[in-house]
């Protein structure tokens, strides 16, 4: 009887430990890292690729100025070895928590804006101050830096995620209407434009996704007319009531344009594929 509850014991055991291996042995072996928005996860993913496992925990349906950290997205953030975020200007709501993780955990994106070959974009807020644009995963150039960053972080060779070839693939894609106009649902394509050379966008809505004044609105309306814009971009984490009624007043289509990245699965994204994805959905505009 002994010996039976003994060899029971020693089986059972012998059993919870493959168990566990099983589920979770792979996944310990490599690094978690947790990124708040999906097209972060994006460039963790491209620049790590099988070297670690990305998560993100904002959902990309949502706009990440106004999304709210959940018990859920603490949890994620706790078990992470390193959590990847824009700054405090962008995660606005849950900076605080995002804030009180140690410096060694938490990687700062904003901090690898390429200043030698991107100007900083300058975005007026209510109270007449200026703030760097955040929307700085739309820079491939910025992208490698962020990237190389977490790769050094992990002790990888450096590797670029976007490079001269697919650079000279989307600047074919958009060559055709680099010098057409257009109107963005909101201020946040400021980089795509600098690095491919577009003309800037005519925003219904400031970088952070706030509605403007009914002057503006109406200046807006007129600028859109004498420069002769082919579309109105909408996001699908902003509600396009106002991008709707402009592009009525001015008798122009509608087009998508996927900053989240919110219709495609992670497993099959890459930056590339990310950026030239932005490409096609902007040359859309002008078909």
């Amino acid at each position: 009887m002994i010996h039976y509850n003994i060899t029971f014991s020693l089986r059972w055991t012998l059993l919870l430990f493959l168990a566990v291996s099983s589920a979770y042995g792979d996944n310990n072996a490599k690094p978690l890292i947790v990124t708040t928005t999906k097209p972060l996860a994006i460039i963790a993913k491209s620049a790590l690729q099988d070297r670690a496992v990305v998560n993100y925990i904002m959902p990309s349906a949502q706009s990440p100025h106004n999304a709210v950290m959940t018990i859920s997205d603490v949890k994620k953030v706790a078990a992470a070895d390193l959590v990847l975020w824009v700054g405090p200007n962008f995660e606005v709501r849950a900076a605080k928590q995002l804030q009180s993780l140690p410096k060694t955990k938490l990687v700062t994106a904003i901090e690898w804006l390429d200043l030698d070959h991107l100007q900083p974009l300058l975005d007026k807020h209510h109270h007449g101050s200026y703030a760097v644009d955040p929307h700085i995963w739309l820079s491939p150039t910025t992208a490698n830096r962020i990237a190389k960053a977490l790769q050094k972080r992990l002790g990888l060779a450096p590797r670029e995620i976007f490079n001269r070839r697919q650079r000279a693939a989307v600047n074919a894609i958009l060559a055709p209407v680099k010098e057409l106009s257009y109107l963005s649902h909101h201020d946040g394509l400021g980089y795509f434009v600098s690095e491919f050379k577009l003309k800037p966008a005519l925003a219904i809505r400031d970088s952070m996704g706030e509605k403007r004044g009914a002057r503006t609105q109406y200046d807006l309306r007129v600028k859109a007319k004498q420069l002769g814009v082919h579309c109105v971009f909408v996001e699908p984490q902003h509600g396009n009531k106002d991008a709707l009624a402009i592009a009525q007043d001015l008798a122009l289509p509608l087009k998508y344009l996927d900053l989240q990245a919110s219709d495609q699965q992670m497993d099959e994204m890459t930056y590339e594929k990310y950026i030239r994805g932005i490409a096609e959905q902007f040359k859309a505009c002008f078909e």
